[in-house]
């Protein structure tokens, strides 16, 4: 086994090698379920190719960023976990954060100016052409949007499905009840959620900081810089929503379960 490894490793690249080994635990841990996942993961790459092209053939960003997000939502929900009650509560909550949170945080991320290239970006693209035909101010959104997009659907889809479980057990629980049950489990995932936001955070501007570093740029020119703005707002905004879709998907959750639940069938 180890030389057949050793054969194929010389024959394809680290990315092709990693691929296969990842499909072969998928296989293992999720058995019949694997097809659903593998395939899942293919499709959401392949909408993620499909938004690059419709971005670089000039169609809206924004029309683009907000299919995108919405076949990935559909992709993650009906498909790898199949289409039931749990999915479709998931699926409205989802699209509730996203329409809200895109409103609110519009203003903000367009205040703070964080779009198009940094100086430090430019000396290493100084030998490419910089006249590209497309608005940065909406790109810049929609990277933020994407970004925070896996977050968003898993943790939703979390919160549902214990609050579901909680409210077919407790068929009698009232609104309130209910969502105090429901909001219990928020908590539990919170606390890990803001852990491995944090450490998230840290590893992906690790090599920012140190890159700063050995710019020497001072504290006051590290905190004032573009680049390193640019990608602490990435981070933060997906942190909030990463954490605010918890406690939204309980309330909203709660209510459709108690006042719609019919529409969920």
């Amino acid at each position: 086994f180890y030389t057949i490894i050793r054969t194929l490793s010389k024959q394809m690249n680290v990315i092709s090698l990693l691929v296969i080994i990842f499909i072969f635990i998928s296989i293992i841990i999720f058995k019949n379920n694997s097809f659903y996942f593998i395939s899942g993961l293919f499709l959401n790459i392949v909408i993620f190719i499909g938004y690059l092209i419709a971005i670089s053939l000039h169609i809206s960003v924004y029309l683009v960023t907000f299919v995108s997000f919405l076949l990935m939502t559909i992709v993650i929900l009906y498909w790898i976990n199949g289409r039931n009650a749990k999915t479709k509560l998931a699926f409205i909550c989802v699209i509730f954060f996203l329409v809200t949170f895109t409103i609110v945080s519009l203003p903000l991320i367009t205040a703070l100016k964080t779009q198009g290239f940094s100086s430090e970006e430019l000396i290493e693209l100084a030998n490419f052409d910089l006249n590209v035909d497309i608005p940065f101010s909406e790109l810049n959104v929609s990277i933020i949007l994407i970004s925070f997009s896996g977050a968003v659907i898993d943790g939703s889809m979390a919160i549902c499905s214990s609050t579901y479980e909680i409210y077919t057990k407790n068929p009698d629980l009232t609104f309130k009840e209910l969502f105090n049950s429901s909001f219990n489990v928020v908590i539990e995932v919170l606390n890990s959620t803001i852990y491995t936001l944090l450490f998230a955070f840290i590893a992906s501007n690790f090599a920012l900081v140190i890159y700063l570093q050995d710019l020497n740029y001072s504290f006051l020119e590290l905190i004032n810089s573009k680049i390193f703005v640019g990608e602490l707002l990435v981070s933060i905004l997906t942190g909030c929503a990463g954490i605010l879709i918890l406690p939204l998907s309980c309330l909203l959750g709660s209510w459709i379960l108690k006042k719609r639940f019919h529409t969920l069938y």
